[in-house]
């Protein structure tokens, strides 16, 4: 396969370029006239990496109703995202097992259209399971959300001896003792979750992480305090990993809706604008989006929840399938250079989570490409989105540039509003360092059921 463009993103800019595609990978890159007959020609569409999302609840199996990896993949994939991650699950069974990651590896390689990867769950009572498996990433919370994933301090040293110090552990920061006292204080959302109790959690636990050490993931900053707390030590900290002395010690990611969203729009969204982190005002907003250089990906934290789950207070927004449009949105208004956009969506998110040949157009990469027209421009309407949710916090919004089509391995999946592989087409995302061999079991076990 051929495709050429006037506007390819190689090497961090957009230029004139013809790409071969071989067995799913690009084979080379070469002038924009080395191929005129037989290539797909985008003409003056970009051409830019596929979009990776590291931060998605897909609801599957734990509760399908509300979504499930067919319908959470393709959503993915009409939004220009070719790799996603599930989060592991509040309730059971919530990924903190190896039965747990088993079954969901074998329901999305028989569902997902695109790339997908899971995060192991962490629990106070797992760290001697984790310190044999050694999964790739790791989750845990620091306030109690009535699930497995709250992790004492005592949990959270115990994990950051066992797991390994060179794999990301993902951190969702908000103080327990904060959040008890905001309870008997307030009663709306926004204030018990307070922007005190974010940074509180972020500079404890980045305190715990240098004392170890070791990786630390911060998922969904919503403050430009909480990021630069979060980047505390990285340079002071001699990299983990060797030959890689560009890679960060301590990442972080924020999501669109605290990019786009603020508490101004909570009259707009009529009780659907709960969500964890909450939304912050307009003046923290402005300052997070001057924090972009130090922030190392946007990540959706796509939460599909129906209009009555909404409508009971279940926080989460859907995003999966505007994540990337809002961030190129951003591009076109000139309010974000493309270069950036194309480190948060994709080679940000490739790099801190070892994500191997994907999140960059180069030889010996995945051919895994969104096409994306900035002269177009869309209406968000959820009665036309893949989500089960039904809805959306950015409904009417008219958004400038529009995600064409995506290619995964060199294959149309999504093309002008149609998905055009089967469920299944999706595979195990791979990624370094090499796991251990009681992983390498379960996949090929896995793998033969």
């Amino acid at each position: 396969m051929f495709i050429r463009s006037t506007r390819i993103f190689i090497d961090g800019k957009l230029r004139p370029a013809c790409l071969s595609i071989h067995t799913g990978r690009i084979g080379g890159v070469h002038s924009y006239t080395y191929m005129k007959e037989d290539a797909l020609d985008a003409g003056d569409w970009m051409i830019l990496p596929g979009a990776i999302d590291v931060h998605t609840h897909m609801r599957e199996p734990e509760k399908p109703r509300k979504e499930d990896f067919t319908t959470g993949s393709q959503a993915a994939v009409a939004g220009g995202v070719t790799t996603f991650f599930d989060m592991p699950c509040y309730r059971s069974p919530c990924t903190c097992t190896v039965g747990d990651l088993a079954a969901k590896e074998r329901l999305a390689s028989t569902k997902s259209i695109c790339e997908f990867g899971f995060h192991f769950g962490a629990t106070n009572e797992n760290s001697d399971l984790v310190k044999r498996l050694q999964p790739h990433s790791l989750k845990g919370f620091t306030y109690d959300n009535h699930s497995p994933l709250y992790l004492t301090h005592a949990g959270f040293s115990r994990h950051f001896a066992a797991f390994d110090a060179k794999k990301p552990f993902i951190v969702h920061c908000e103080d327990e003792e904060t959040l008890c006292a905001n309870r008997k204080k307030f009663t709306e959302h926004e204030k018990i979750h307070s922007p005190e109790a974010e940074l509180k959690s972020v500079k404890e636990i980045n305190s715990l992480a240098r004392k170890f050490k070791r990786r630390v993931h911060f998922a969904h900053l919503t403050l430009a305090a909480s990021v630069r707390a979060a980047k505390i030590g990285n340079s002071m900290i001699k990299p983990l990993l060797p030959n890689e002395a560009e890679r960060p010690f301590l990442t972080c990611e924020v999501t669109p809706h605290h990019l786009f969203l603020s508490t101004d729009d909570l009259k707009k969204l009529k009780g659907y604008g709960m969500v964890n982190n909450p939304l912050r005002k307009k003046s923290e907003v402005a300052k997070l989006w001057k924090m972009l250089p130090h922030i190392d990906m946007v990540a959706s934290d796509h939460a599909p929840h129906s209009p009555a789950d909404k409508a009971a207070g279940a926080p989460g927004f859907p995003g999966v399938q505007t994540m990337a449009p809002l961030l190129l949105h951003a591009v076109v208004g000139k309010k974000l250079k493309i270069n950036e956009a194309v480190r948060l969506l994709s080679s940000g998110p490739a790099k801190a989570f070892t994500i191997s040949r994907k999140g960059k157009i180069a030889p010996g990469y995945d051919a895994d490409l969104m096409v994306f027209d900035p002269a177009d421009s869309w209406k968000v309407d959820a009665s036309t989105l893949f989500s089960k949710a039904g809805w959306s916090p950015y409904e009417g919004w008219t958004l400038r540039g529009k995600v064409l089509g995506t290619i995964l391995r060199g294959e149309q999946v999504f093309w002008d509003g149609e998905i055009l592989v089967k469920p299944g087409f999706g595979e195990l995302v791979q990624r370094s360092p090499k796991i251990g061999s009681e992983r390498l079991v379960l996949r090929k076990h896995s793998k033969e059921r």
